[in-house]
């Protein structure tokens, strides 16, 4: 069984509330109403399965976000995280003292190519719950809707 997320990552403190935190969506993570994306669904922010940790590089189950004050700092607008990750994606947003009324932390990650990526981990507990997924969707807003498919 992995660790939990709150005793292997520390909230990072010079991620300010007021930072915003965005996270790529496709429709199937998507709520629509007439065609016109309106939120995000709570799978948008369910923990990756804990089979993943070793393939992907982290030592606890988590979300991963991009911070804005790191793109602004490398001139990469939300319209790049799209052109990156393929004309299926979205980009939904939440600040990072939004996330921590969840119960999260934030925590900069840096990939090799993306030095603004972030992550969003539950501070107690293996995973987040349903309830914290569920919050943590309600606060999203929708910055570039992912296609209907």
């Amino acid at each position: 069984m992995p660790p939990y997320p709150g005793e292997v990552y520390v909230d990072d403190a010079t991620v300010i509330d007021g930072e915003l935190l965005y996270r790529m969506v496709t429709a199937a993570n998507t709520k629509f109403e007439g065609g016109v994306a309106v939120r995000t669904g709570t799978n948008a922010f369910q923990d990756q399965r804990a089979e993943l940790l070793l393939e992907l590089g982290v030592p606890a189950v988590a979300v991963s976000v991009y911070l804005e004050s790191e793109m602004a700092a490398r001139g990469v607008a939300v319209a790049d995280l799209v052109e990156r990750w393929g004309p299926r994606y979205g980009v939904v947003s939440i600040t990072a003292g939004e996330a921590r009324s969840k119960g999260q932390g934030i925590i900069r990650w840096p990939q090799e190519g993306h030095p603004e990526h972030g992550m969003i981990f539950t501070l107690q507990g293996p995973s987040k719950t349903r309830g914290q997924s569920k919050g943590l969707a309600a606060l999203t807003r929708v910055v570039i809707a992912p296609p209907v498919s």
